[in-house]
Order: C-alpha cells, then structure tokens, then sequence
C-alpha cells in the first residue's frame, strides 16, 4: 500500500495528515504506529481526513502509541493551513469524534481556532497514588507522603474536548514526574498534565507571558500542546477573576512553550456564561511524501 502524506508542523509538535477523502485507506493499529514512529516518517499525531466540503471535515486523531486523541488544538491550526493549501478554504468547519471545530486561516502565524467551551469538574475523584486530596473552588489541593517528605501541589481538573489537569502551584515542576504519575493514578484513561512555570509572576503582571510544559496523554512531553494552552488559558482567566485577584477585565493570555507562543482569549459566552476559546497561532507545511507499508 502507497499512501500519500502531508507532515506540518506546529511549534514542534509535528503531524502526519493523510487525505482519506477519495480512496478511504484503512489502517491497522501497528500500521498507524509504523506511521508515527521515530524509525520511518514519525510524527506526534496522526491526522485522518474526510473532505465532504467547507463545512463538513471530518478528522480521526490518533497518538503514537495508536490510541485515538479526542482533540487536538496544534493539528487543528496544522488541518486548517492543510486545507487552506489544498482547498483554498480560508476557513472550515472541523468534526472531531462528532464535535465542530470552526477554523479560520488568517496567515501562516495567524491561524485560529474556536475550541468552544471548557468545563470544569469539580468531583474529588479517588486518591489513587496520592495520600489526600481536597477541594478548594474549582480546584484542588494534593498532599503526598512519600519515602523522602511530604509535599503538595495543586492543580484543576477540566476538558476542552479532551481532559487536562493545570498544574499550578510554585515549583511543582519540580516534581513533574511524581506529579503526573500521582494524576494519571486519578484517571484511569489518563490525562493530558500542564504545569504553569510563573504563575505568581503573572499574577503581579498580566502581561507577562505565561510558561508551560505539557506532558500529553499518549504521546508524553511535547514541545507544544494546542489543548494544553487552551486549557489553560482557560483555567488562569477564570482564576484571577476570584475576588482575592479581581481582574476581570482581561481577556485573553500569551503562553509560551518550547516550540513558541500561542494566545488564548475569551469569545462570546453561553447561556450559562462560559466563554467559548479561542486559540491562535501558526503552522507550517514540511514537505509531502509517500508512505508505503
């Protein structure tokens, strides 16, 4: 089987899009891994796509260890550029596992995305590995007895189409290996973990440029993360908004990552009064290519 590929990049989180529009390839599970594999082509996510019209793109989103992603905020900016190339769409309507996406192409650095809401939960899950958890608002407080010390962090737990846990308090990052394998013992199907560097910089000045790092679910530490940025973009709007900070009138955050900078700002609201997301930055076309299993 020859099958042709587009690989995009977004701030170094790399795709493989694969056009299933006109021949409807079908892959295997060790077949997707080949595909995103270090050893052949390798990419972070792979990208499979129905092209009915502007309106209707359909997208399977799978990691590299071949598990499916419900999201994907980089591949969507990285789709669009896609299609923009191919289609001359300037802007689409993206279907991920049945949820729409609006993506509009601006320029190569300018590509938004309407990631719509986030939702956070507030149920205290099962400790898991961690010794005591408890809630404080729309977040929660972690206390971990190990061998060496006690020690805690806190973090919220939310979805923006797929699952995050913000990761929040001073140094914590420090313990991000503890952290996540703490987190992931909380959610049995795992869970995409940012961890926010300079919270508390920010904090005294809002325009500071926050810092991330994101472990992703099924594909680990990466150099961006779309969703991540969203997610938490999501999280430190609502957070400064508490009466202790009370800055309500900002609307959108700079976050930095490895792989550079994105923005996250708040659009027109639901009737329950949750602003939908939007993200924005760039992508860029690698070259085209032909796999062949």
């Amino acid at each position: 089987m020859q099958v042709p590929f587009t690989k995009m990049n977004s701030q170094g989180n790399d795709f493989i899009i694969i056009d299933n529009t006109v021949l409807d390839y079908q892959f295997s599970n060790t077949q997707i891994k080949s595909i995103c594999a270090r050893k052949t082509i390798g990419c972070d996510q792979l990208l499979i796509l129905d092209v009915k019209d502007k309106n209707h793109i359909g997208c399977k989103i799978f990691n590299q260890d071949g598990s499916s992603a419900e999201q994907c905020g980089n591949g969507l900016r990285a789709i669009m550029l896609f299609l923009n190339r191919e289609y001359r769409f300037i802007s689409c309507t993206i279907y991920v596992n049945l949820i729409p996406y609006l993506a509009t192409y601006i320029s190569q650095n300018k590509i938004q995305v309407n990631m719509g809401y986030a939702t956070f939960i507030k149920d205290i899950p099962a400790s898991g590995s961690c010794n005591k958890i408890t809630r404080d608002n729309f977040f929660y407080k972690v206390t971990v007895n190990d061998d060496e010390s006690s020690w805690s962090f806190l973090y919220a737990y939310l979805s923006v189409g797929n699952p995050h846990c913000i990761v929040f308090s001073e140094d914590s990052f420090i313990y991000k290996d503890k952290i996540s394998n703490c987190l992931n013992s909380l959610y049995e199907e795992g869970v995409n973990i940012s961890f926010i560097l300079n919270l508390d910089e920010f904090l005294e000045e809002t325009k500071t440029v926050l810092e991330l790092r994101v472990n992703e679910r099924g594909a680990g530490w990466t150099k961006s993360c779309g969703s991540g940025a969203t997610a938490t973009g999501a999280f430190v709007l609502r957070y400064i908004s508490l009466p202790q900070y009370g800055l309500k009138n900002i609307n959108g955050v700079k976050i930095r990552q490895e792989g550079g900078e994105l923005y996250v700002e708040h659009n027109a609201s639901n009737s329950l009064g949750e602003p939908e997301l939007i993200l924005c930055g760039p992508s860029v076309f690698e070259y085209d290519g032909i796999w062949n299993d």
